[in-house]
């Protein structure tokens, strides 16, 4: 069976610098584990999902693709979920195909892999196809009104092309951070990111809305939500203010996360020490201090993502309707939460687990290093002040607490003068 995809010439290049946006996927794939709280959280919600795309009978294969698929171990657990809930449970019959999406300087022989070993335990008993997307989802996927649904998990904080750590003609500001609302990001800047990410999930819901059949749902997980984020802004929001008068620079973070009862109310775990700043800008400031790497290294670093709050998601859902110039809108918010998750404290961790901080290095090492130029050796130098940091400031069995947010929406039917573009027949066939 085939899948369709979209006609998009080969020469098209992403917006997105992609080796700032991948990550390490072997080590990823080893810690990932700890990610699925966060993925359980949804699943409540999933299964209303599914309900309704089985109970919408539509003629034909069901298409369903997972957008930012990284090394394939947290895909497939999630397509495992998904054709329980299909098969055992709804009874649904219908042949499936699946497409995983990652950009495409990413490390595609570990997600294939990752995948593909799975073909007769898992895909080709439950009638699946498998194809893969090399191709930011910040461009066309796929076939106008072909998607019956959108998934994308813990990837859609990351931006299209963040702003930098400095604004083209401003005076020279404080660059001693590396995460978006870290304090010491300049208040004009962290407004430029937030623009900037307000315009990518504008993007993103465009083109899944385009795609997706009518009625069809996306749902749509990222980092984010009205909550404190430990990893990159400190243990809590005391600890951050306290660098912000060491600093001489303001809290810029929304109102709605300074006042979250986590941001208030963390504290360090027994025999750990407060961070002030993130755990990044930490380890990188520890190897300047020790004058293992240069300070342009810190000057330099930045993670291009963005931690949303609920109120961007539907700044950003109501732009995307309003720019489709239907009357009604193209997408229908369904639902949209957000929560605190505790990653790693699994119940099995020793005193010297480094799996959670494992999977935070896996996640931002290449950024750091793509947008300071660090050398591999700078690298290795940091990542050990990060472990040692890690372990100074967060406790193993007591975890770290990171934000969470999920929105569902539906495609609102199209209009029936057919204004919006389908695939002729046989088009995307099986």
């Amino acid at each position: 069976m085939s899948a369709a995809v979209a006609n998009i010439p080969s020469e098209q290049k992403t917006i997105v610098s992609d080796v700032q946006n991948t990550m390490e996927n072997d080590l990823y794939n080893q810690a990932s584990h700890n990610l699925q709280r966060a993925h359980a959280m949804t699943y409540e919600s999933l299964r209303g999902v599914l309900r309704r795309m089985h109970e919408r009978k539509d003629a034909g294969v069901l298409r369903i693709c997972d957008l930012g698929s990284a090394g394939g171990v947290n895909s497939v657990t999630l397509m495992r979920f998904v054709l329980d809930e299909l098969r055992q449970r709804l009874g649904e019959k219908r042949a499936i195909s699946l497409a995983f999406e990652e950009l495409p300087s990413s490390d595609f022989n570990t997600l294939i892999q990752a995948v593909t070993k799975y073909q007769d335990s898992l895909w080709a008993p439950n009638n699946v196809s498998t194809m893969f997307v090399a191709r930011s989802f910040y461009e066309p996927l796929f076939l106008n009104n072909t998607l019956d649904l959108a998934l994308t998990y813990i990837t859609l904080h990351w931006m299209r092309e963040a702003p930098g750590k400095e604004l083209p003609n401003s005076a020279a500001c404080n660059k001693s951070w590396t995460i978006a609302g870290e304090t010491g990001m300049p208040r004009e800047l962290y407004a430029a990111w937030k623009a900037a990410s307000k315009e990518d999930l504008t993007t993103f819901l465009e083109l899944r809305a385009q795609e997706l059949k009518d009625n069809a749902e996306g749902l749509f997980v990222m980092v984010g939500g009205d909550e404190w984020f430990q990893w990159g802004y400190g243990t809590n929001l005391a600890e951050s203010k306290k660098h912000g008068e060491e600093v001489n620079a303001e809290v810029v973070l929304p109102e709605s996360i300074q006042n979250s009862s986590r941001a208030l109310d963390l504290v360090p775990a027994e025999n750990r020490s407060a961070l002030k700043t993130s755990i990044f800008t930490a380890a990188i400031q520890r190897a300047v201090d020790r004058k293992e790497v240069s300070p342009s290294v810190l000057e330099k670093a930045y993670v291009p993502y963005f931690l949303r709050t609920k109120d961007d998601v539907i700044q950003a859902l109501n732009a995307a309707n309003d720019r489709s110039g239907a009357s009604e809108g193209v997408l229908e918010l369904v639902e949209l939460k957000n929560s605190p998750v505790v990653i790693g404290a699994m119940g099995n961790e020793t005193e010297d687990d480094d799996s959670a901080a494992e999977l935070g290095w896996s996640i931002h090492s290449h950024a750091i290093q793509a947008t300071s130029g660090a050398s591999e050796k700078d690298m290795e130098c940091i990542k050990k002040h990060y472990l040692e940091a890690h372990r100074e400031h967060f406790h193993p069995q007591h975890g770290i607490c990171i934000p969470f947010m999920y929105v569902v929406v539906r495609r609102i039917p199209r209009a029936s003068s057919g204004s919006s573009t389908s695939t002729s027949a046989g088009e995307g066939s099986e």
